[in-house]
């Protein structure tokens, strides 16, 4: 509402209005706004529907005769052009993007893509149209970058942009292309920068709805850094009003801050929290690692947008009750969110679900709750009324396993583990270099993880390769290079099972020092064939962010009988070197690969038990546990290099990030008694 005492303006009157992002927080409010507010305008909703959209965010309008929903990408040029000539549209809300900072450093690709990609296929259609009388391009304060913290006058619209994060960068690189397309084709822009915004409906990566739904589910919040960031806070309904005005009273080529100078520090935002919570801070505030580039503070002039005749109208403390409420009354709004609730959430941005990725470096311990039975009971406040509140429901997406090696030691055990947990899966029955058969099993499939345990390691081990090069290429580098560009364009994970036989032991990763081959470590190992593809396909493979690449070495399972078993092999060998290396037992490790699935982890990881372990000393092992009987005669590598083809590779690797991960990996050693030889024990 205009306020008493503005000069009267120009007002602008849309007829037909395209609002990109609709089914998102913001855009919601301010759709239900105006289709409450003016049932003259007709109201066209573009959404992809991606993991922070919801479309029971526009329930309260979906009834009305001006609403229309239409779900699809602001990237289909044709779409656009398609809805913007059919529905008559003269006006465009653009709010469409991908938003949350910390998924930026993860993905900062599909930011470019959804975020200045986007926005030029809107503005190159209102070109082509000609039809265009209002093209509102929502961008954020986080484009001026960081204010200091000493500044007593906000960022004002003809500040200049610093940005310095990926997310805030690509919103600086959309304005660009907003400016430009309004100087040089004439197109009637208006740019918008705002605050954070708080309120019902928003998705829980955000601070405060992150900070409730932990503190219903009685879980520490996670507070980056120390606490004291500073951040400005504007309830939903007020932005939407913002938006209102600036529809009608916004001057073409102007650009308008939408904020507020009431400012608070993230602590003591937690504490507010934990105070409406009746929860005591001390215990319930956790401080995590800061996140890159967090800056400090954020501050803005908003007088410019004062003069149009909009204000602030929730005070925090009421806002921040209104939004609880909600949350509480509404605790499955968004299914399961476990992932989102991390300190620190990665997320793959791929339409039709979220897929997170729960990477956490081991700083998350139990800061996400699960949907499990074990899961804390979930409190709220104590309302001061009668009401109740519904309890909480797991609404957990069903996954769905695409699995390649079906006849392959790995892929048959995943098999199994999948029909032990309950998890549906498929085997492929395309070969991994034929990119059509890998379509067709994703389009019958439909799964939301593809795991790769095919490939070629040797028959009966890694000399094969020697003199089958060809056929070892298009196994280990073409096919799995191929799977990942496939499900790459599907946007689905592929948790890539590797080897760690890309290593030998140099000066300064000697020998029993404990010092073992990191992730980011170079591969030094060249003695194989079967290695070099290995290494090959690995350096290649960390162009693709949707691959996660485990590095396994000398698997070993409960298995006895298995001849690929390392301890069965080296068992029936008439003689054996004595050397310490990292392996991997999968009784343990592959039911971890599961979990890394479901927490979407990509990257490289050294996919072995922490420590090494040397041939002697497991088969004193197998002496104590199997056959008190059993002998064996060691020979020295110059001795084996004569009744083999390729040299092997000997190491250990460093196992930390995987046990930051999961605490409860267990060493080599301790692995071996438990999930190998106890369960084989004789007497």
């Amino acid at each position: 509402m205009v306020a008493a005492g503005h000069i009267a303006m120009s007002t602008y009157t849309p007829k037909n209005i395209l609002i990109t992002g609709a089914a998102g927080f913001i855009a919601s409010h301010v759709c239900n706004r105006l289709i409450r507010n003016y049932p003259d305008y007709k109201i066209v909703v573009l959404d992809k529907l991606d993991y922070c959209s919801n479309l029971k965010n526009l329930l309260p309008s979906k009834s009305s005769a001006n609403f229309k929903f239409v779900k699809g990408d602001i990237g289909s040029a044709d779409l656009v052009n398609f809805l913007l000539i059919t529905e008559s549209i003269d006006t465009i809300m653009h709010f469409a993007a991908q938003t949350h900072v910390d998924n930026s450093f993860g993905n900062s690709f599909e930011f470019t893509k959804n975020n200045i990609y986007g926005t030029h296929v809107l503005l190159e259609a209102c070109k082509v149209t000609g039809q265009i009388r209002r093209f509102i391009h929502v961008s954020t304060d986080e484009v001026y970058g960081e204010t200091d913290e000493d500044a007593v006058v906000g960022n004002h619209e003809a500040s200049q942009l610093l940005p310095t994060n990926p997310y805030s960068a690509t919103k600086a690189g959309a304005e660009m292309l907003v400016m430009a397309y309004g100087r040089s084709y004439g197109l009637p822009v208006i740019t918008t920068r705002g605050n954070n915004v708080y309120g019902p409906n928003q998705f829980p990566e955000k601070l405060i709805p992150k900070f409730i739904l932990l503190a219903m589910r009685g879980m520490p919040l996670p507070i980056h850094g120390d606490g004291s960031n500073v951040r400005s806070y504007l309830y939903c309904e007020d932005v939407a009003e913002a938006f209102e005005c600036i529809l009608h009273k916004g001057e073409v080529g102007h650009v308008y801050n939408i904020g507020t100078k009431r400012e608070r520090r993230v602590i003591d935002v937690a504490k507010d929290i934990c105070k409406l919570f009746s929860m005591n801070p001390e215990s319930s505030i956790k401080y995590v690692e800061n996140r890159p580039f967090n800056d400090q503070r954020y501050f803005l002039d908003d007088e410019k947008l004062k003069i149009l005749g909009w204000s602030e109208r929730t005070i925090w403390e009421e806002g921040l009750k209104k939004t609880i409420e909600w949350y509480t009354q509404n605790p499955d709004w968004w299914g399961d969110v476990s992932g989102a609730l991390l300190p620190h959430p990665r997320m793959l941005m791929m339409p039709g679900g979220r897929h997170f990725d729960g990477s956490e470096d081991g700083k998350s311990g139990s800061s996400a709750p699960d949907s499990s039975s074990s899961q804390p009971k979930m409190v709220v406040p104590v309302p001061k009324t009668g009401t109740t509140t519904p309890a909480a429901s797991s609404n957990k997406a069903p996954l769905k396993f695409l699995i390649y090696g079906r006849t392959g030691w790995i892929g048959g055990l995943l098999g199994k583990l999948c029909e032990k947990q309950g998890i549906s899966y498929e085997y492929g029955k395309g070969r991994l270099e034929d990119r059509s058969s890998l379509l067709a099993d994703i389009v019958n499939v439909k799964p939301t993880h593809v795991f790769n345990a095919a490939g070629v390691t040797g028959r009966p081990n890694v000399d094969w390769c020697e003199s089958h090069k060809t056929e070892t290429i298009r196994a280990n580098v073409a096919g799995t290079l191929t799977l990942a560009d496939v499900c790459r364009e599907q946007n689905l994970i592929v948790i890539n099972y590797a080897t760690g036989c890309i290593f030998e032991y140099d000066t300064a990763h000697k020998q029993g020092s404990g010092i073992g081959f990191k992730e980011e470590d170079k591969p030094n190992f060249t003695g194989s064939f079967y290695s070099k593809t290995k290494a090959m396909v690995e350096e290649l493979l960390k162009e693709y962010e949707n691959v996660c690449t485990l590095r396994v070495r000398m698997p070993i399972s409960s298995d006895l009988n298995n001849p690929r078993n390392f301890i069965t092999k080296i068992s029936r060998y008439s003689k054996v070197v004595n050397i310490p290396n990292s392996m991997t037992i999968l009784d343990e490790l592959l039911p971890i690969s599961i979990e890394m699935a479901k927490r979407n982890l990509r990257g490289i990881w050294n996919f072995t038990n922490p420590g090494a372990v040397s041939h002697n000393e497991i088969l004193e092992m197998y002496k104590k546990y199997i056959d008190p009987k059993f002998t064996w005669t060691n020979f020295t590598l110059e001795e084996q290099a004569k009744v083999i083809v390729a040299p092997r590779s000997n190491n250990e690797m460093d196992a930390s990030k995987l046990k930051k991960e999961f605490p409860e990996l267990l060493g080599i050693k301790e692995s071996l008694i438990k999930y190998v030889f106890e369960p084989n024990k004789r007497t």
